[in-house]
């Protein structure tokens, strides 16, 4: 008979961990992309060609789809920002191996949630659940679990 924790673990292959927030378990994450800027520079009497410099680094905002959670720490974040007081979180996205153990982790810095959509009800369900929250921030990297 397979553990609650196999189960877990079948289903979700990372998690999510927000400071001091009870992070709920979602089923998708994404935006984790880093990108330079390409600026283009046309010289003056240079007419066959632009140089192209390097300009700033951008980061993608991190979308977390499908959630549920036992505790309302999230939307109680969600919520203080849209009553207007931005509070910036450090966490992380830990992809896990079968048994639980951290593999590789994308730490991100001063985040914030601009985005959150509520979920479609359906009978039968009894955990809280969370459609979609996107987060902007400052920045992630990558290092061992």
């Amino acid at each position: 008979m397979a553990s609650d924790l196999d189960k877990y673990n079948q289903l979700y292959r990372f998690k999510v961990t927000i400071d001091e927030i009870e992070a709920a378990d979602f089923r998708e994450a994404e935006g984790l992309t880093a990108q330079r800027e390409v600026v283009e520079y046309q010289e003056g009497g240079e007419n066959t060609r632009t140089h192209k410099l390097v300009g700033q680094t951008r980061f993608s905002n991190i979308v977390l789809r499908r959630g549920t959670s036992g505790s309302t720490d999230l939307f109680e974040w969600v919520k203080k920002t849209i009553d207007g007081t931005i509070e910036r979180k450090n966490g992380a996205i830990i992809a896990l191996d079968r048994k639980g153990e951290p593999v590789v982790r994308w730490d991100f810095k001063n985040a914030w949630p601009c985005r959150y959509e509520g979920p479609d009800f359906r009978a039968g369900e009894s955990e809280v659940a969370i459609e979609l929250i996107e987060l902007a921030h400052d920045g992630f990297e990558m290092r061992r679990g």
